[in-house]
Formats: structure tokens, sequence, C-alpha cells
């Protein structure tokens, strides 16, 4: 089963990038990863915000179940995909 992870952000975030290094190591780790960056700054990144309820970035959306804001540990991220499925 494919696990899909929203990391939504903004240029204006410096915490953003650390979320993006996190998530590219999980996905290193686990094929059974996807992320998909999107940006607060599109209309598709702002739809996901508003759909969630989202009004700070970083912001991770796994599964379209969770949602985890900051910015997680890898240990974090594995714990939310093993109640995710």
């Amino acid at each position: 089963m494919q696990n899909v992870i929203k990391l939504l952000t903004s240029q204006a975030c410096p915490y953003c990038m650390r979320a993006r290094e996190v998530l590219k190591k999980l996905a290193k780790e686990r094929k059974d990863v996807l992320v998909i960056e999107l940006s607060v700054n599109t209309d598709e990144g702002m739809k996901e915000a508003l759909k969630y309820g989202i009004n700070k970035v970083p912001s991770i959306i796994v599964n379209d179940k969770f949602v985890v804001r900051g910015v997680p540990t890898i240990d974090d991220l594995k714990r939310i995909l093993e109640v995710s499925v």
C-alpha cells in the first residue's frame, strides 16, 4: 500500500526546509511513501490547507487522516504511518 504524505509549505517559512529534509529521508528509507509538496501560495495548496483547517506551515497531511504541524521527527512519522493504514 502506498502512503501519501502531503507537505504544505511557504517560501517565507524558515522551518519548511527542515520538514522537507525529514520527509526526504523518510521517503528514502521507506519505498511505500510518496511525498507531495504543496505551496500554500498556489490554488491547490490553499485548497488543501482550507480542507484540513491548516493555518500554519509547515503542516504535514498523512494519508488524508492525520495532520502534523511543525517539523516532526522521522520516528514520529513512522508511528503515524503505522496507525494510519
